[in-house]
């Protein structure tokens, strides 16, 4: 069956990709659409992908500055509905994949009806006019999909290790005035977490419909990718000459999430001048730029004392490594299962996080003091162990979605194929395919 992904940028081709390569491994074909101007050229997942002979890669948008005008205007062309109908009737796909974000709006239910005529003509319209909108692309392949009843998922573009359900500021205040309603994503054939405690906050806090929102796993974290991602992964060599001194990466957080963004910088202030570290920051792949950014507006960061490694790949980075420090990412799971130490400064952030709550884990500061001890004890040779059940625990959590250990891809080539099977049949819905999944 042909299957089709619509990718937008790197974190999504993170916990993407891996389902493109099983659904090759498997036999099937696979449409990989890129919505936005990304480089595809230097990513190793794309070329791994691009070694199978029933995977077909679609650019709706040039990469670089230096496209033509004739190529934007082919590409703003690219991301409306009429060309979306056009490629999923072309290439007989059978089901859409898209990162977690919004679904379609109620009109969509009914069709045939008044209301649901008008929602259509505003979805073709919209895709004309915001073309240049970064979102257009995952929208209209949505919108193409239900009017022709093919199935669309909702996967996940990254893993939530918070335990915390309003991480941020923004989705704390639509809380509390009752207004956190993402009961769109029901109108998808399954919307599916990673992880247990993420499907719950959504059910519980977001109006979620427990039979859509599913928890299937991680395929990012799950061994066989896993493997296979960090044997592929760019090489990356440690900037200047670090000698015996240890290496640590500082991976700058998501700023809105609570953040306390004045003992962070005062925190890499500090660590830039310990004896015996080669200090280097990681700028976030889903920031906008260096605006807004208190690292880069701090006159006291000492730029040519530490090396500046956004934009590198974090599986690169982080093999180079020693020590990584980090506040409430994901990239977390990436460093355990490297053997990396995991320095998690839980006093900068008032999140609660899996870090926190599975002992051994990582190395847990409470204070700055508490982060500078560490380091020099790992500068002395005295590096944390973690332990097997802390691995085990952690990973339970995450990859397996509270299960024991299980194969991840398959669970996942299961599901979508059950209801690319039933598109097939003119069956839509999620219906029986997907009984007994949480």
């Amino acid at each position: 069956m042909s299957y089709l992904i619509v990718f937008r940028m790197s974190p999504d081709v993170d916990h993407m990709a891996p389902l493109a390569w099983r659904l090759l491994e498997e036999g099937e074909t696979v449409h990989a659409v890129m919505s936005g101007p990304y480089d595809v050229a230097g990513d190793h997942r794309i070329a791994l992908l691009r070694g199978y002979p029933r995977f077909r890669l679609h650019e709706l948008r040039p990469a670089g500055e230096d496209a033509s005008p004739w190529r934007r205007i082919v590409g703003r062309a690219r991301v409306t509905v009429p060309y979306a109908l056009f490629m999923l009737r072309r290439h007989r796909v059978r089901l859409v994949a898209v990162e977690w974000g919004y679904g379609l709006p109620p009109a969509y239910d009914r069709l045939g009806s008044p209301a649901g005529v008008v929602a259509v003509v505003r979805s073709f319209a919209r895709s004309l006019v915001h073309g240049d909108g970064s979102q257009q692309p995952r929208v209209s392949f949505i919108v193409a999909a239900r009017l022709l009843g093919v199935p669309t998922v909702g996967l996940p573009h990254g893993i939530s290790i918070k335990l915390d359900p309003m991480p941020n500021d923004e989705i704390a205040a639509l809380n509390a005035r009752g207004e956190l309603d993402f009961s769109d994503r029901n109108r998808f054939a399954a919307y599916v977490m990673d992880s247990e405690h993420h499907r719950r906050m959504h059910v519980d806090y977001a109006r979620c419909d427990p039979d859509i929102t599913q928890t299937w796993g991680s395929l990012r974290w799950a061994p066989d990718w896993f493997d296979v991602n960090r044997r592929l992964a760019p090489p990356f060599q440690w900037p200047g000459e670090p000698g015996k001194r240890v290496k640590v990466v500082f991976m700058v957080p998501k700023w809105v999430n609570r953040v306390d963004a004045p003992a962070a910088v005062a925190l890499v202030r500090r660590l830039q001048d310990i004896d015996g570290i080669s200090l280097a920051v990681m700028g976030h792949p889903r920031s906008r730029g260096n605006d807004g950014d208190p690292l880069r507006s701090d006159p006291g960061i000492a730029w040519d004392r530490l090396h500046d490694l956004t934009g590198l790949n974090s599986v690169s980075v982080i093999r180079e490594a020693d020590v990584v420090i980090d506040i409430g990412s994901s990239i977390g799971i990436e460093v355990v299962l490297q053997d990396k130490v995991l320095l998690n400064p839980a006093y900068l952030h008032d999140i609660e996080t899996l870090f926190d709550s599975v002992p051994g884990a990582a190395v847990t500061a409470a204070n700055a003091d508490e982060v500078v001890a560490y380091l020099e004890r790992h500068v002395e040779g005295r590096r944390h162990v973690l332990g097997d059940g802390a691995r085990a625990e952690l990973l339970r959590l995450t990859v397996y979605g509270e299960h024991e250990p299980f194969d991840v891809g398959a669970l996942y080539y299961r599901r979508l194929s059950e209801l690319a099977s039933g598109s097939q049949n003119g069956e839509t819905s999620a219906g029986s395919a997907l009984a007994g999944s949480r």
